[in-house]
């Protein structure tokens, strides 16, 4: 990409900037990530990365400081700190909540004073890759689902005949089956069939539900215990951030049918690639803004809170 810039751009950058998740970092920086295969899923040296062109072979950028921002935990990336800084969450005298349905569901909680964050394993479910039609948010892909007369209208990425469903519409899909009571809270299937058809060949397994169900509690209880840790409920954060392209596509009273993000619908925005608006920040900035997030961050394990396990099955139902 940055050689495809270069052919229009005759003057050689002096800095680069990258975020991302703490495997990426530690994959482009050449380090093992061994320690991140297995529990307690720890590494040490999550700190910032600077790097010469010559030590990652792009011989096209010499004299270049080239930075890969750091992580905050284990796997909770630069990216999810660079979304602290797009959305001002560190500055914010109000408790602000930042929610990433990416590859993991990463949740940051916080103001001003403190931040917390966490990550959890929602991603398989949303990127699709654990439905038994699931696909990513491509070509083919439908991206929502609305209910029209009684009947499912889906948005096909590409505005082509839908070859598969991605996490966005599979929340309306789930929403929808709620509303019309194909499904129940608990996720079962009342008609007793092992799937319901959606639109065209396109189905819903019973696992497919369940699959929902266990990144649906993941990320509502997830939530909750971040708000305990700061001494409040969910009731109490006043702006929910939803991050990434995965969440451009979702139907907000959708979410909140499932019982995801237990809040009003006004209180939640879409703020797209904070992890791009986010870098940029960092690039044009002299690393104070980072330190300053680094300096009230702390990353926390969810599953070392007495309550984990109460918490999550208590979310584990629908609405």
């Amino acid at each position: 990409m940055i050689r495809l810039m270069l052919k229009s751009c005759q003057q050689l950058p002096g800095k680069v900037v990258l975020v991302g998740n703490t495997v990426m970092q530690r994959i482009f920086c050449g380090k093992d990530i061994t320690p991140l295969s297995c529990y307690p899923f720890q590494v040490d040296d999550l700190g910032l990365s600077v790097l010469t062109p010559a030590e990652i072979g792009w011989d096209f950028l010499s004299g270049a400081i080239i930075q890969f921002y750091p992580s905050i935990g284990s796997f909770v990336g630069s990216d999810i700190l660079a979304g602290i800084a797009a959305t001002g969450l560190h500055r914010n005298p109000q408790f602000t909540a930042l929610i990433d349905l990416g590859t993991n569901g990463e949740i940051v909680v916080g103001n001003r004073d403190k931040i917390i964050c966490t990550s959890t394993a929602a991603g398989p479910a949303f990127e699709g890759s654990n439905l038994s039609m699931g696909m990513r948010a491509v070509t083919g892909a439908i991206s929502s689902i609305q209910l029209v007369n009684n009947k499912m209208v889906p948005s096909v990425i590409g505005k082509t005949s839908p070859k598969g469903i991605c996490g966005s519409a599979l929340i309306d899909a789930i929403a929808i089956l709620l509303q019309q009571k194909l499904i129940g809270i608990f996720g079962e299937i009342h008609s007793r069939e092992e799937s319901i058809p959606i639109v065209g060949p396109i189905r819903i397994t019973q696992k497919d539900v369940y699959e929902f169900l266990l990144a649906k509690a993941a990320i509502a209880s997830g939530i909750t215990i971040l708000s305990r840790n700061l001494g409040i409920e969910p009731s109490d954060i006043h702006e929910f951030y939803i991050a990434g392209g995965f969440g451009n596509y979702i139907r907000l009273e959708h979410l909140l049918a499932t019982g995801m993000v237990e809040t009003s619908e006004e209180k939640i925005h879409k703020m797209g690639n904070t992890a791009l608006i986010g870098a940029k920040m960092f690039l044009f900035g002299n690393g104070e803004l980072a330190s300053e997030i680094l300096g009230k961050a702390s990353h926390v394990n969810l599953e070392g809170f007495p309550e984990f396990q109460d918490i999550y099955i208590s979310k584990m139902v629908l609405g």
